[in-house]
């Protein structure tokens, strides 16, 4: 413990014991994410796209490690929108340890974080799939670049908008680089309607990925 969390100390996200972000009985409330195919949201093995689903831009399949509930929804909460940058240590020691992770191979593929606006990103000052993308790109010996995919395109948050809405703008707001060949890991901290993973994934498609 040092003189800051004295001043300040950490408490639950969920229940606000004090002692640390996420407290043992909290921890044991944390739901593994279902598998579906991203495209038609129905069960699917390992999250992988179904052949009937599968076109040249679509995502080849989605592995969700959390449902987005107490207390994951609060750790993501308190590092996106309260800005409490070291909580991502919590929220990494529990996306290392899903059992998910532990049963895929990513050997030859490379972590792109999914982009923030530049505007958005000064605003914030950091991203946080950025933070989380390199950390976890570390732990499963893979590579990480957050400098191929660019948001080129500024958009309004997305949480208040339908589904529609969502799909419309951010529709072209992701630009590529060259990547024939290249297999990545598309990771961001959240999936809703997928509206922005799938915009980024087609991006990297078209440049040939």
């Amino acid at each position: 413990m040092n003189l800051l969390d004295l001043i300040f100390p950490k408490r639950c996200v969920a229940c606000g014991k004090v002692g640390s972000y996420l407290c043992s009985e909290d921890e044991k409330k944390i739901r593994n994410g279902s598998s579906f195919c991203p495209i038609c949201l129905k069960n699917s093995i390992a999250g992988t796209t179904h052949a009937k689903c599968k076109k040249v831009l679509n995502l080849d399949g989605l592995i969700c490690l959390f449902h987005y509930s107490s207390p994951v929804k609060e750790m993501i909460h308190e590092l996106k929108y309260r800005l409490v940058r070291d909580i991502w240590e919590t929220l990494l020691n529990e996306i290392v340890k899903s059992e998910k992770l532990k049963e895929l191979e990513f050997k030859g593929f490379t972590l792109i974080p999914t982009p923030l606006s530049e505007k958005r990103k000064a605003w914030r000052g950091f991203n946080q799939a950025e933070i989380l993308g390199a950390k976890i790109a570390n732990r499963l010996k893979v590579g990480f670049d957050p400098n191929t995919l660019k948001k080129i395109k500024e958009t309004k948050p997305q949480v208040k908008l339908q589904k529609s809405q969502r799909i419309k703008q951010v529709a072209h707001a992701f630009k590529s680089t060259d990547v024939k060949g290249r297999d990545f890991l598309l990771f961001d901290d959240v999936w809703t309607t997928g509206a922005t993973m799938k915009a980024a994934a087609a991006a990297l498609k078209r440049k040939g990925a």
